[in-house]
Formats: C-alpha cells, structure tokens, sequence
C-alpha cells in the first residue's frame, strides 16, 4: 500500500470538482465568443432579464439542478446543454482516472477535458458564425 491510497479518494473528487469548474467555463467561453461578447466584462448574466448569476447560479450541474433549470429572478429556461457540458468533463476526468489510475488517469482527464472544451468552443463558433447565418 502506497502512502497515497487513503487519499486517492480525496484527490480523485477534486480533480472531478476541478473538471466541472473547467467545463463551466468551456460553457462561458462557447456562450461569449461567437456573438463577440468580452470574456471579462460584464459577470456572468441570465440573457434574458440580465440578472447577475450568484455563487449558487454558478454551481457547476448542483446550480442548475436547484434552480430547476431556469433563471431566479424571471423564471426563463436556460436549456439542458449547460449541465451536460460540465457533467461531459467532470465524468471524463472520473472515467480517466478510474480506468487509469490517479496520476496517469488524472494527465489524461486533462487532455479529455481539454479536448471537449475545444470541440464545443468550435462548434459554438460555427453555429453562430456570419458565415452560417448568411445561408
């Protein structure tokens, strides 16, 4: 038994916390870029009554889930993709390191997760583009 087992459990839910947080942020980045919008300013909104999202609103898939998918303030759903995006990166970095092991697991949760960011940011771009909407 290594040193690092008793805590393995411990590590492995941070790095799962650490991978929904990116893929909140992978859902900030696919929301903001396309249309142009700043990734600074201003904080994070509902779109459709401009309420400034809270630390409960900005809980990844637990903030969701207790606002019932919709915005506190004017009760506008916000859709299924948001939750499935964070929970996409949170269960790849769980499936890496479980099938890997923490620390080869974890590089390679990383890169799933990185990859996954990538893939919706693009897509993202491509569906909101000019080019796209001209057709």
């Amino acid at each position: 038994m290594t040193w690092i087992a008793p805590i393995t459990p411990f590590v492995t839910g941070y790095l799962v916390l650490v991978a929904l947080m990116i893929g909140s942020f992978i859902n900030w980045a696919a929301a903001r870029r396309p249309p142009g919008e700043s990734i600074v300013h201003p904080r994070s909104h509902c779109r459709a009554c401009g309420r400034q999202l809270n630390s409960l609103d900005l809980l990844p898939v637990v903030g969701y889930l207790v606002r019932r998918g919709r915005c506190a303030t004017c009760g506008t759903e916000i859709g299924a993709a948001a939750p499935a995006v964070e929970a996409v990166a949170g269960m790849s970095m769980l499936a890496s390191i479980l099938w890997l092991g923490l620390w080869p697991g974890a590089a390679m949760g990383l890169c799933l997760v990185a990859a996954w960011g990538v893939a919706v940011v693009s897509v993202s771009a491509r569906r909101f583009s000019p080019a796209e909407e001209a057709r």
